[in-house]
């Protein structure tokens, strides 16, 4: 397998064509030879609708328990989807089970032209709402790739179709073509001897990758009445797999006694403050069967005091504590994405003005935890990791995010990253002290606890998780209570990245009722 270099290597496949070899074959003949392979654009476009029903299963590389450790497979499902061929329109239903959490994940996703409906759960206990605008966006993106439209959609993107180097995957060559639609420039391979796609990748921005391949594999080509189309069907991000699906059936030109796309008034008359951003990030959360809400939202700032100099800043689902020094700031966590956190950084300046964040402390490098990390990075905050993360750290500093600068990207400034082990890391200003303990358990091996002897508080994340004061009983719950026991530290309360604030007592309780 190739993986492929991005933007700079992009570049470089248009530099290097030979111009004979540019003029010699059109993006648009490559098209047409692709089109005349799955059947002929004529065939293609006689297709009205489409239903197809699949089974595969899904893969995470942003949760693993190790930094940088292999990709695990989180899911299985199957689904049935019903798509307007000649429009945005589709339904989805999907049945899909979380080994990861043990949880099913279970929804039936409708669109209706720039409307979207989501029904989480089953049948008719199921709550239905307004789609999420940017799962929608990511949806309707993802149907311009589909096998019956993709070259649909490159002809009519025919005044940006270009052709690129070619190039080879597992020793065949390919002919490559680009294409702009909307945002998103498509780049599309073609195999050079069967004229067939075998793949269209899309740079995508990633929080901790950067510049990232973003790629839908085809394969298992079976001809369907006159068309030839994939029943295998690949993503990943980065050379790395998100999911695998065989498709077990595809029937065309279906006659629907109702209408499968139709959006009652009630929902259609729900708003949204969120913006229409596709981006893989959403489809990875909803795999995951974890909260994406706060996506392209104006983020959620709330202040809330933990004790004297020590402030939680409250989201959505995830929050960032600040803890006052003599003369800086120490900053614990920097979840989500830029868009997040660099408002998150500029509401500390403003409060702060003359203290700057000396110290960033990210609890451990899952995506929801450590995406925003780098507005950290760019205030020049060192960053205090486990002797375990710092490579994944480094490479998240390096990665480019010339797709959608972030600030760092925008501010290229020295990132310091002080890696420890052994022991505790001090952070002291004569005044306040704060120790950083490695907590490594089976959710991640570089997790670590902020402790304030002081005000006898430790900061956790994904572990507890109170809610209301409460904690939920888990073997997660007692795993972590069993650990931080054995650092003999004198705790009163225990404050979450996620939820509130819990007594010890309150995890102990909970860490017994897990037996």
């Amino acid at each position: 397998m190739v993986k492929l270099k991005l933007t700079i290597g992009w570049l470089a496949a248009v530099l290097l064509l030979p111009p004979a070899a540019a003029h010699s074959q059109s993006a648009a003949v490559i098209v047409e030879r692709a089109a005349n392979a799955m059947g002929g654009m004529t065939a293609l476009r006689a297709l009205r609708n489409e239903m197809v029903d699949s089974e595969g299963k899904q893969f995470d590389s942003s949760s693993t328990p190790q930094p940088l450790g292999p990709t695990r497979q989180i899911s299985t499902f199957r689904y049935s989807l019903t798509r307007d061929l000649s429009q945005p329109r589709l339904r989805l239903e999907w049945d899909g089970r979380n080994s990861a959490r043990n949880e099913n994940i279970r929804f039936v996703e409708t669109i209706d032209g720039n409307l979207g409906m989501l029904r989480d759960g089953d049948g008719k206990d199921g709550k239905t709402t307004h789609l999420h605008p940017g799962r929608m966006a990511t949806r309707l993106r993802e149907e311009k790739r589909a096998p019956a439209k993709l070259l649909l959609t490159a002809t009519a993107a025919q005044k940006t179709l270009r052709r690129l180097a070619d190039t080879e995957i597992a020793g065949q060559r390919q002919q490559v073509i680009s294409f702009i639609d909307g945002s998103d420039e498509f780049h599309l391979y073609v195999d050079a001897k069967t004229h067939l796609p075998t793949q269209v990748d899309i740079l995508e921005d990633d929080p901790l990758e950067g510049d990232s391949s973003y790629v839908l594999r085809y394969g298992d080509w079976r001809k369907v009445g006159q068309v030839l189309l994939p029943f295998s069907l690949r993503l990943e991000l980065n050379g790395k797999p998100l999911q695998e699906e065989q498709i077990k059936s595809i029937q065309h030109n279906v006659t629907f006694v109702a209408d499968p796309f139709a959006i009652p008034a009630s929902v259609r008359g729900e708003t949204t403050e969120a913006k229409a951003i596709p981006s893989q990030w959403i489809p990875r959360r909803v795999a995951g069967n974890v909260s994406y809400l706060d996506f392209g939202r104006p983020p959620s700032i709330q202040w809330q005091r933990l004790a004297d100099g020590v402030h939680k800043i409250q989201g959505v689902g995830h929050a960032t504590i600040v803890i006052e020094m003599r003369d800086h700031l120490v900053a614990v966590e920097g979840p989500l994405y830029d868009q997040r956190m660099a408002p998150v950084v500029q509401a500390i300046k403003d409060k702060f003005p003359n203290k700057p964040i000396r110290y960033a402390i990210p609890t451990h490098h899952h995506l929801d935890h450590a995406g925003g990390i780098r507005a950290l990075m760019a205030t020049g905050a060192t960053l205090v990791v486990p002797f375990s993360a710092k490579e994944f750290y480094t490479k998240v500093a390096k990665a480019p995010h010339t797709r959608q600068p972030d600030s760092l990207e925008k501010n290229r400034a020295g990132v310091v990253i002080e890696a420890f082990g052994g022991g505790p890391r001090i952070l002291t200003d004569g005044q306040r002290r704060i120790e950083v303990y490695p907590l490594p358990t089976s959710h991640a091996e570089d997790s670590l606890v902020v402790y304030l002897p002081a005000e006898k508080i430790v900061i956790e994340a994904d572990h507890i998780s109170p809610r209301n004061g409460q904690v939920r009983g888990a073997p997660l719950v007692r795993e972590f209570v069993a650990a931080l026991d054995k650092l003999n530290l004198d705790v009163s309360t225990i404050v979450g990245i996620h939820g509130d604030s819990a007594s010890m007592q309150a995890a102990r309780a909970a860490a017994q009722a897990a037996k």
